[in-house]
């Protein structure tokens, strides 16, 4: 609705961050006042604006981090470690989701990651969210299990 509400006050799109911020004000004040259920939720928003490609991690407070990588739940200190070694500004897209299953890969310390157990979507510039179909998530497990 808050997307709705600024194309039609302002004519233009929201930005991604703009949006993130909306929704970190709406989780932050529930943690102001008593009575009220603070929302229990961490969440790792990805979005393409005019600005280009974003990444965006709120947590249960309403704060807000932008990365170029990230992970939230359990393993995550793991999974970031790899991140921090292995992420290259300008990977192509197929490295970038090799190295997201590796990582994922050793924060649950599996020999091998099940490719039914793995939903991959994409985020692209010039075009909307994809679900990866089965046979390309099994193509990049097998690439991420060899690696």
């Amino acid at each position: 609705m808050t997307a709705q509400v600024s194309k039609i006050t302002y004519d233009e799109r929201i930005s991604v961050e703009m949006l993130v911020k909306r929704i970190c004000d709406y989780k932050q004040n529930y943690t102001q006042y008593g009575g009220v259920r603070p929302f229990g939720t961490a969440l790792l928003v990805a979005g393409v604006d005019d600005q280009g490609v974003h990444l965006f991690e709120t947590d249960p407070s309403g704060a807000l981090v932008s990365y170029k990588a990230g992970s939230i739940g359990a393993g995550r200190n793991v999974v970031m470690e790899v991140f921090e070694e292995q992420y290259q500004e300008g990977m192509e897209m197929e490295d970038a989701i090799v190295l997201g299953l590796k990582a994922l890969k050793k924060a649950t310390e599996e020999e091998s990651l099940n490719p039914k157990s793995v939903e991959i979507g994409v985020v692209r510039t010039g075009s909307n969210f994809r679900r990866l179909g089965d046979a390309e998530v099994e193509a990049v497990v097998e690439k991420a299990n060899s690696a």
